[in-house]
């Protein structure tokens, strides 16, 4: 579930936030998690507690019409969300490898790429979450890495964090913040997630127990995603809020501004930056494709 909050389209919103609005819309990327959790929470009882996720209950409570309406919108909004998804990727591999893989091949590789990791799930589900978490990981000591060397500010981050600030210059950003962190599709992956440990609806006090575990494990993933996130923003309100590039920043060109910056050394932040954005375009593809076989 962390993969959800972290794909290359909270990165780009990250990167836009950070560097047109600075440290000011940190309070709201918090609370719109904040949000986003207690939405998650709500679709893991559901699962929990019924033994089905929410796109079979849909098809068994709603008239057929319904049903097709409810499965078409969620599909137009998880291939919107795919498409980043890829773009994502294929931007992280060309920064990788030097220009040498262009965009378009990206996408075939990175396309090809996801169907077999998902294999992985036929080996059983803990393989899997182990392939997630490593993906995870490397994004966390990327994104780290990248925050104890460009050093923000920690009183413009408390002072972000805890007083709310919202201008007009900002409104379009904020926005952005929101759409990125709470989206509807992920209500359908967590509800079919926690089917991967069966429970006997009929058990109260194992429905029970099995709630209280997920609402630890889906907080935890959720803290982490949010401790990321709210990194990478501050990572391009340091760097880049108030210059001239401010407004022309994003996943294309971000790696390539983080360079200029603050230059090379030992570990180019450049690469740095290439390999956080290449694992979460890859856990969060596979994420994509695994809500598409829910539908």
């Amino acid at each position: 579930m962390s993969v959800a909050f972290l794909d290359p389209g909270n990165l780009e919103g990250d990167v836009q936030a950070g560097a047109i609005a600075g440290y000011s819309l940190l309070w709201l990327l918090m609370w719109s998690t904040v949000t986003g959790l207690q939405i998650q929470l709500l679709s893991l009882r559901l699962g929990v507690a019924t033994g089905r996720h929410l796109a079979e209950l849909c098809r068994e409570e709603y008239p057929q019409w319904a049903s097709v309406a409810l499965w078409f919108m969620a599909e137009v909004a998880l291939i919107g969300a795919d498409i980043q998804e890829v773009i994502g990727s294929s931007i992280a591999i060309n920064i990788l490898t030097n220009g040498s893989v262009p965009l378009w091949g990206g996408v075939l590789i990175t396309a090809f790429d996801c169907f077999i990791f998902l294999f992985l799930e036929n080996y059983g589900v803990r393989k899997l979450e182990a392939f997630f978490a490593v993906l995870i990981a490397t994004m966390a000591l990327s994104f780290a890495w990248m925050f104890l060397d460009t050093k923000p500010s920690g009183e413009e981050l408390m002072l972000g964090l805890f007083i709310p600030r919202l201008s007009p210059n900002t409104i379009q950003k904020a926005v952005g913040v929101v759409g990125c962190v709470i989206t509807p599709h992920n209500v359908f992956l967590y509800s079919a997630l926690v089917q991967s440990r069966r429970i006997d609806p009929k058990k109260i006090g194992k429905v029970q127990e099995a709630i209280n575990y997920y609402t630890i494990e889906s907080s935890t993933a959720v803290l982490v995603s949010f401790t990321l996130n709210l990194a990478v923003t501050t990572i391009f309100a340091k760097g880049f809020y108030g210059t001239s590039q401010a407004e022309s920043i994003g996943l294309l060109n971000a790696g390539q501004y983080l360079q200029e910056r603050y230059g090379g050394g030992s570990f180019p932040i450049l690469y740095i930056w290439g390999v956080g954005l290449l694992a979460a375009g890859q856990s969060s593809t596979m994420t994509g494709l695994k809500i598409h076989w829910i539908l």
